[in-house]
C-alpha cells in the first residue's frame, strides 16, 4: 500500500508546483505602474485634496487598463460618513476582543490574522464596524478575493462599483449563493477616509492598522501589486486561482468564467479533495520554506569564500 500512496503523492505535489508557476505566469502582465509608498504628510495631503484634478496619474491606457501612482487624487466621498466619533473606543474594543480570542489556524489565518472587519449600516449616514473571527467570516466561501485599494485613488473609486455590482451578482447565482467573500486591503491615509470609503463595499476589510502596516505590505508583495485596484483570487484553501481579477471582471461582466481557473487548476479542484489539498498546499510550503533556507545558506556560504 505504501508503495502505491507515495508515488501518488509525490504526482499531486508535482501537479500543485506546475498549477502554482501556471498561476504565476497569469499574474506576469501586471499593471505597469509602480504604487509609491504613502508616507506623505497631513499637510501633503490636504494640499493633494485641494489641487487640481490634472495633477492625478495621466491616462496612459484604457480607462479599465488604469492603476494608480501616487495618491494625489482628489476626495470623491458622496457625504456618507461613519460612525466613528471616538477612534479611541474603537481600538479598544478591538483590543480587548482579541484578549478573548479563540484559537485559529488555516491558511488564512496566515494571510490575515484572526480577525476581519464588516460593517452594518445603521442608516443613510451611520455605520458600524464589528470584529469578525477570520475562519467563521470564511467558512462556506469557495473563492476568496483580496481587493488592493483606496479612496484616494480614481481608477479604485470608478472600479469598486462595477465589483459590488459583479459581488452581488456572483453571490445571487443559484446553488452558488454566498460563496465569493471579499477581504479588502486598504491604502487609505487614516481612519477617517477609511470608514468612509468602507460605506462603498459590502464585504469584509483587513484592520486598518494591519493592512496600512506590515501585514499589507506582506500580501502586496505576496500577490505582486505593482498598481492599485488590485484584485487575486483564492481558493478555499488559499491556493492562487488568478491576479488578474482586476482585468477578468470588466471581461466577463456576467461572469460566465468566474472564478477563471485555468485548465490544470480546474483538474486538480474536481479530482482532489478539499482535504488533501489543504494537506499538500502546506507539504509544498513547508519544502519551499526547506528550499529556499538552503538556496539562501548556499549563497552566504559563497559569499563568504569569496
Amino acid at each position: 500500500m505504501e508503495r502505491i500512496q507515495r508515488p501518488l503523492i509525490l504526482v499531486l505535489l508535482l501537479l500543485i508546483v506546475l498549477i502554482s508557476q501556471a498561476n504565476a505566469q497569469d499574474g506576469a502582465p501586471m499593471e505597469s505602474s509602480l504604487m509609491t509608498e504613502k508616507d506623505t504628510s497631513t499637510n501633503e495631503a490636504l494640499n493633494s485634496t485641494e489641487s487640481d484634478s490634472t495633477t492625478a496619474a495621466p491616462d496612459t491606457t484604457t480607462e479599465e487598463d488604469e492603476s494608480c501612482v501616487a495618491d494625489t487624487a482628489a476626495d470623491d466621498s458622496d457625504g456618507r460618513t461613519t460612525d466613528l466619533a471616538d477612534e479611541t473606543t474603537l481600538n479598544t474594543n478591538t483590543e480587548e476582543e482579541k484578549k478573548d480570542d479563540p484559537v485559529q489556524v488555516g491558511p488564512f489565518i496566515d494571510l490575515f490574522g484572526n480577525n476581519l472587519l464588516s460593517l452594518n449600516l445603521i442608516d443613510e449616514t451611520h455605520a458600524k464596524m464589528e470584529l469578525q473571527y477570520t475562519n467563521e467570516a470564511l467558512q462556506g466561501k469557495k473563492v476568496i478575493g483580496i481587493y488592493f485599494s483606496a479612496d484616494w485613488c480614481g481608477p479604485c473609486r470608478q472600479f469598486t462599483p462595477e465589483l459590488v455590482t459583479f459581488y452581488n451578482k456572483m453571490n445571487e447565482r443559484r446553488n452558488k449563493e454566498n460563496e465569493f467573500e471579499i477581504v479588502w486591503v486598504s491604502s487609505c491615509r487614516d481612519m477617517e477616509s477609511f470608514g468612509q470609503y468602507f460605506t462603498h463595499m459590502n464585504w469584509l476589510a483587513l484592520p486598518p492598522e494591519e493592512a496600512m502596516g506590515q501585514r499589507g505590505k506582506e500580501l502586496a508583495s505576496k500577490y505582486k501589486v505593482k498598481g492599485i485596484p488590485h484584485l487575486a483570487l483564492l481558493d478555499e484553501v488559499g491556493n492562487v486561482i488568478t491576479l488578474q481579477g482586476r482585468t477578468k471582471v470588466p471581461e466577463d461582466r456576467m461572469g460566465i468564467g468566474f472564478p477563471w481557473r485555468n485548465p490544470l487548476s480546474t483538474l486538480y479542484v474536481t479530482l482532489v479533495p478539499q482535504s488533501l489539498r489543504f494537506l499538500l498546499r502546506a507539504q509544498v510550503e513547508e519544502l519551499s520554506g526547506k528550499l529556499s533556507k538552503a538556496l539562501k545558506g548556499g549563497i552566504k556560504q559563497q559569499t563568504a569564500n569569496a
